[in-house]
């Protein structure tokens, strides 16, 4: 608050009436006096915010994921640092990652929010929009973020690349007949 300080003042007054000619005089005074102006103060969105959850989380939200302040005390992330979404292929499944990327991320806001927008958002809502925080095995600083979505699975079987026999499985058409057992003269 701003304090503005009045000073004493003496405002002195003459007048003649008119009707009988007679004199009038009049002084009042001001007293010192000091009035608190509040300040103009400019909100900001430094409040943290408050939420309910016990677990760590992370909200996808349009253009922007939100973690909850169990995922902030979970990874030990600071705002103003450059957060990433990565993608980690293994095999046939993909998960997504977060972790600290200081040349692409985006940085973490006051609120506990970080910009994803475009293909990694639409990337990042295959898997859902609320996800549970898995530190990363192996990797300190690394997140598997599991989501809410169900994850279609593939009919793809998954075939050895090399047969350990390969003269075991040596069939020439459907029927399982070995066909080099058989002699044919023309």
């Amino acid at each position: 608050m701003d304090n503005i300080k009045i000073v004493k003042q003496t405002l002195y007054t003459q007048w003649v009436d008119q009707s009988t000619g007679e004199l009038f005089e009049e002084t009042r005074e001001f007293l010192d006096d000091t009035i608190k102006v509040p300040k103009k103060t400019s909100r900001s969105s430094s409040k943290k915010p408050k939420d309910t959850d016990v677990d760590p989380k992370v909200y996808l939200e349009d253009n922007k994921i939100r973690l909850n302040s169990k995922a902030i005390e979970l990874m030990g992330f600071e705002p103003e640092q450059k957060i990433n979404i990565l993608f980690e292929k293994k095999g046939r499944t993909t998960t997504p990652i977060l972790c600290e990327d200081l040349k692409s991320g985006n940085r973490l806001t006051k609120t506990y929010t970080v910009s994803c927008r475009g293909s990694k958002h639409d990337n990042l809502a295959e898997y859902g929009d609320t996800f549970e925080i898995v530190p990363y095995d192996g990797k300190e600083g690394y997140f598997k973020l599991i989501g809410n979505a169900p994850q279609a699975e593939d009919d793809i079987i998954d075939v050895p690349e090399e047969i350990a026999n390969p003269e075991e499985f040596d069939v020439d058409d459907e029927s399982g007949v070995d066909m080099d057992d058989f002699e044919l003269e023309i």
